[in-house]
């Protein structure tokens, strides 16, 4: 007899515009943010609890997702949710009810990984158990939060505003992060992006910014994929429409 998977009651269907006639503006970060749980997941549960080096590197494999997941939290409630307010009042009443228990979230994964480093031998193990167990649910709870924003955030976004207006938005939310925070939000976006998004991604950062700059920019970012991938990247702004000249000094 064949086993059948149900599928989450929570999750109610969201209409989604296959066409995408804009530009979605949480797809890098979610895409790099996906990508960054779950890597951090599956380190959780293949952790060797007696390796001081294993449990090292998963600790602060969960520690930099957390505060990565932080600084993403609060430019959404700093930047996201008072645009949808301002012109759609109540709109992001239902993810801002959410981002409220993702706080206790973060506290409750902080307190599981000192727990592992404060361990040792089979209660380490336990440790890694119970970190694991609540940071798979965590990953599960934010798969759909992110759905939520994409869809339903996004369409009153489009709806009231323009293109340009989206645009600031996110240039002031990319200002608002320091050098530090940007290479690491890079380092787990631009690998989980396809050929076209990066490109997307990079065009943008490359606007106002001085020749030298963008070209160390770029090096990071060819340096983070395969060989393949880091030579589309690079000679997508090494000729065709994606070149340009006249930089700024």
């Amino acid at each position: 007899m064949q086993a059948t998977i149900a599928m989450p009651t929570t999750v109610q269907p969201a209409p989604v515009n296959s066409q995408a006639p804009r530009q979605g503006m949480f797809i890098p970060i979610h895409k790099g943010l996906r990508r960054y749980m779950a890597d951090a997941l599956v380190a959780v549960g293949c952790t060797d609890h007696e390796d001081a080096e294993s449990v090292a590197a998963t600790v602060a494999s969960v520690r930099g997702l957390v505060e990565l997941c932080r600084v993403h939290l609060h430019a959404e409630n700093q930047f996201i949710h008072p645009a949808m307010e301002a012109r759609r009042p109540g709109s992001s009443r239902s993810t801002a009810d959410e981002h409220v228990g993702h706080e206790a979230a973060f506290e409750t994964l902080i307190a599981d990984v000192q727990a592992v480093e404060r361990s040792a031998g089979r209660n380490r193990a336990t440790a890694l158990a119970v970190l694991y167990e609540r940071l798979a649910l965590f990953v599960a709870d934010n798969f759909e939060h992110m759905f939520e924003e994409e869809t339903h955030n996004q369409s009153v976004l489009w709806e009231a505003y323009t293109d340009d207006e989206l645009r600031a938005i996110e240039a002031a939310i990319v200002a608002s992060h320091t050098p530090e925070v940007s290479a690491v939000a890079l380092k787990w976006m631009l690998p989980a992006l396809s050929p076209s998004e990066r490109v997307a991604l990079l065009s943008g950062a490359r606007e106002g910014m001085p020749r030298e700059a963008f070209e160390r920019l770029l090096s990071f970012g060819v340096s983070l994929l395969s060989e393949r991938d880091g030579l589309k990247l690079r000679a997508a702004f090494c000729s065709g429409p994606h070149e340009r000249k006249g930089w700024p000094a």
